[in-house]
């Protein structure tokens, strides 16, 4: 599902295709017309019988387990009984989206990676995103990322690096970790719909959590962004803030500037927040143009490659 392509200038920033399959957690499509192909509850996702979906929710779940994984561990992330997810996976496999390695389980497909190289990362959120990103991790001397919703889950799509400084990254691009944890996560949750929020809760949070995370996301949209020390990462610190929609006002994706906890104690941390918000005020009008419900960009065809994009420096 992922294709990982260095630019001109690997100092600055690492780019990569990534699919971002549905929003499972809640999207605005089948709340509006009660096609409740996905429910959250304690237990995980639980999928309707609609086959389609399934299938797309079983590639997205394949795609975030180190592979090559076993039928039962898919199953089991997935929310599907053994059974069901063994046919998906069969007919999955027949049409090249997943290989079956064996006894050792299954992996994405080289038809899968295809269609991930496709629908990735846009070279129209590229343009509006890399140079934002390269001056925010130049201002703050540490490495800006931008974070996409997927569900109830954020992945990071893209990483900037400041120059000269040899910064060695810590978290991966493609990491897919919860919205209840760090603060890339957080700073997202706290911007959506109080019932995605309520259902990203029940699904993700234990009860004795759960009572002190929305004070949390109460403090995170009054000062408008997260902070997180060691949450994902041992000894790496982070701030974050919302890519928010102009017009629902909900978020899109996050920001971050994370380093070494040596490097960054929680005062510092609060210091680089007038850099983070003011690099997503610019950049949030651009993605939404791109990605919101209300977006009003004609994009391209998708026949092209991330070095094309990296070429482009014309941002619309």
């Amino acid at each position: 599902m992922i294709q990982h392509e260095a630019s001109a200038d690997q100092s600055q920033d690492r780019t990569f295709y990534l699919t971002l399959l549905p929003d499972f957690a809640g999207n605005r499509y089948s709340r509006r017309h009660k096609m409740q192909h996905v429910q959250l509850t304690e237990k995980g996702l639980v999928m309707s019988e609609d086959g389609h979906i399934r299938a797309l929710w079983i590639l997205e779940t394949l795609a975030g387990l180190q592979q090559p994984a076993a039928l039962n561990t898919i199953a089991e992330r997935a929310g599907l009984p053994r059974t069901k997810a063994y046919r998906m996976l069969r007919d999955l496999q027949e049409h090249g989206y997943v290989d079956h390695i064996g006894r050792r389980g299954y992996r994405m497909g080289g038809r899968a990676v295809a269609l991930g190289s496709l629908v990735g990362l846009r070279p129209a959120i590229l343009h509006r995103a890399r140079p934002v990103l390269i001056r925010l991790a130049s201002d703050t001397s540490e490495i800006a990322s931008l974070h996409l919703r997927s569900g109830a889950h954020r992945v990071i799509v893209f990483s900037a690096e400041p120059p000269g400084i040899g910064v060695r990254p810590i978290a991966h691009l493609g990491e897919r970790s919860p919205l209840t944890s760090g603060c890339a996560g957080t700073a997202i949750l706290a911007f959506l719909p109080a019932q995605q929020v309520d259902d990203v809760l029940l699904a993700q949070v234990s009860p004795t959590v759960r009572t002190d995370l929305p004070e949390q996301l109460v403090e995170i949209r009054r000062r408008r962004y997260a902070i997180s020390q060691s949450a994902n990462h041992p000894a790496l610190n982070g701030i974050a803030a919302p890519l928010l929609d102009p017009d629902s006002g909900h978020a899109l994706a996050s920001v971050t500037v994370a380093g070494p906890a040596a490097r960054l104690p929680e005062p510092v941390l609060h210091r680089l927040a007038p850099p983070l918000l003011a690099a997503c005020a610019e950049l949030a009008p651009r993605l939404a143009a791109v990605l919101g419900p209300s977006s009003s960009v004609r994009l391209d065809s998708l026949d092209v490659t991330v070095q094309d994009a990296l070429d482009t420096q014309h941002v619309e």
